[in-house]
């Protein structure tokens, strides 16, 4: 056991995150706003579109490995394996980066392929944003890392706060110098964004690192169990992508250049406070649970569980209550069209809030060994998404896609949550002290 690893979570820290996390979704809605204002339709649809597609690539590019370190990470400074943790930290790097690379080479024969069949437009913005997928590869696996190594507040204020602050500088730097601003010239500035904020996580993961890792040679050659082991938590991660980010390609392929497209990204990009609030809660107690596992803790299991869910119900409750009373004037911000969003809105976050409340259930599942049964139930869920996404999206626009998120999230995160929660139950009967 290692007395350095703290299990205990901290409340400052737990709100710090949750203040960072806050100040990166007002950062990036702004400038949404900004872009949807400054843009024509056609420029903020393809805009909207590269971001989504860039982020289901990023979620195929690490390969599971970023989720994997969350485990790997934290059990092998719990068990001081220094060596066996610096040759894993040093294969994802490469592993991402190749994966990557081939990755953003796919793209471009296919997703073009696909729009040209359409007749639809040609798209260059998903293909210059694509263009710095290694680079968003590597920042969300070293965000993970720097997490786990203990600075989870350095870690969430360099990804929520200085990774948009630096996208909103580059975009009006760029507007101040006189040039025009459209989808390519926007995901230029994203992208880097990214690379600014790759090169901070560098210096932090360096600077966070224990000491014994940094003199550690590296040991032990387990590449393909570590391949294996992640694949899961990448499937798993892949469709939460696919039924988060699919509807606005989805909508893309249905009506190309058309407004609905722009409606349902900023209904999805309204609601996704609500998945930042899981998402970082996720980062901070899940390295905890994961030691608590190892160290058979059923108390401080159940006890961290509960923890979590009550902090993020309670945040939850404040959002839905802010968006019934004031979601269409919200909307409005974008422009007074992107009003008629309102209903997709409410039914997008009423999917969201259940996927933020029971987020951590699956990774409990996998953590406790139920790969297949948690990417098998993913797969029907993003499966659903998309096939209802089709159907429903070509009778009703955008609200039927709206329909087509929340129904498959509502259902899957709720049976994650019982399975769980029968799991647990029968983990504490087992571990419970005499």
């Amino acid at each position: 056991m290692n007395p350095n690893f703290s299990v205990h979570p901290n409340h400052v820290n737990s709100l710090a995150m949750f203040g960072l996390s806050l100040s990166s979704y007002g950062l990036m809605y702004w400038v949404n706003i900004f872009l949807a204002r400054h843009l024509k339709i056609g420029e903020f649809d393809d805009y909207s579109v590269a971001v989504s597609v860039v982020t289901l690539l990023s979620t195929l590019a690490t390969l599971g490995l970023e989720k994997y370190a969350l485990r790997m990470v934290s059990l092998n400074i719990e068990r001081e394996k220094w060596g066996r943790l610096r040759n894993f930290l040093r294969f994802s790097v490469r592993i991402i980066v190749v994966f990557s690379v081939i990755l953003l080479g796919t793209l471009s024969l296919t997703l073009e392929a696909i729009l040209a069949w359409r007749h639809a437009d040609f798209h260059i913005a998903i293909v210059i944003y694509a263009a710095f997928l290694p680079v968003i590869a590597i920042s969300l696996f070293l965000i993970e890392i720097v997490t786990v190594y203990g600075f989870q507040v350095l870690a969430m204020f360099l990804y929520r706060l200085f990774l948009p602050v630096s996208f909103a500088a580059l975009l009006f730097s760029l507007q101040g110098l006189g040039f025009a601003i459209s989808a390519t010239s926007a995901v230029i500035c994203f992208g880097l964004a990214w690379c600014l904020t790759l090169l901070m996580l560098d210096f932090a993961q360096r600077f966070a690192s224990p000491k014994p890792l940094r003199q550690a040679k590296p040991s032990s050659h387990n590449k393909r169990k570590w391949l294996g082991n992640a694949l899961p938590l990448m499937l798993s991660s892949l469709m939460m992508t696919v039924l988060t980010s699919a509807g606005t390609i989805v909508l893309e392929l249905l009506y190309p250049s058309e407004f609905q497209v722009g409606l349902f990204a900023v209904s999805m990009q309204t609601c996704s406070l609500i998945s930042l609030i899981g998402t970082s809660t996720n980062r901070y107690y899940l390295p905890m649970l994961v030691v608590l596992v190892e160290r058979q803790d059923a108390t401080g299991v159940n006890q961290l569980l509960v923890k979590r869910l009550r902090l993020v119900a309670l945040l939850t409750l404040f959002y839905l209550i802010v968006i019934g009373i004031y979601g269409t004037e919200i909307l409005a911000l974008f422009g007074p069209d992107f009003s008629e969003a309102y209903p997709a809105l409410c039914i997008c976050s009423a999917g969201a809030a259940i996927n933020a409340l029971f987020s951590d259930s699956p990774y409990y599942l996998q953590f406790m060994g139920q790969n297949r049964l948690v990417v098998g139930l993913m797969s029907l869920g993003a499966a659903g998404m998309v096939g209802l996404s089709f159907i429903l999206g070509a009778m009703y626009g955008v609200t039927g896609v709206a329909i087509a998120y929340a129904v498959p999230a509502i259902t899957l995160f709720s049976l994650f949550k019982f399975l769980a929660r029968r799991h647990l139950k029968r983990y504490l009967s087992v571990n419970a002290p005499e």
